[in-house]
């Protein structure tokens, strides 16, 4: 992946790798859900270095319960009221994704996150 120079970019890169982390999850593919989770990483060093995690924000409402569910997860600390809704949300559901979101929704009630 080439370095990420901008916020602009650094929200695109996140977003189509959330997407694609979820998609391979769901598939159990698990090379390319980790190569992308490292984007994501990237994607959230850069946001938090330049002091614009924030605008995660806008990806809330994400039509992917995947991207939905990263913003979410990088936004507790930050927007938790916001950020445990988009969540709940997506705990609604009956996939891995549901899953995942009850599962942070637990970790995060109990102090186990470190974001």
């Amino acid at each position: 992946m080439t370095k990420i120079k901008d916020t602009a970019t650094a929200i695109l890169k996140f977003e189509e790798a959330a997407a694609k982390h979820a998609d391979a999850t769901e598939q159990g593919d698990y090379k390319t859900a980790n190569k992308n989770y490292a984007i994501i990483v990237k994607a959230v060093t850069f946001l938090k270095e330049h002091d614009e995690i924030q605008k995660l924000s806008e990806l809330l409402s994400h039509s992917s319960d995947g991207v939905k569910g990263w913003a979410a997860t990088y936004l507790l600390p930050l927007k938790e009221r916001e950020a445990m809704k988009a969540l709940e949300e997506i705990a609604k559901g009956s996939d891995i994704r549901s899953l995942a979101a009850e599962t942070t929704i637990s970790e995060w009630k109990k102090g186990n996150l470190k974001l």
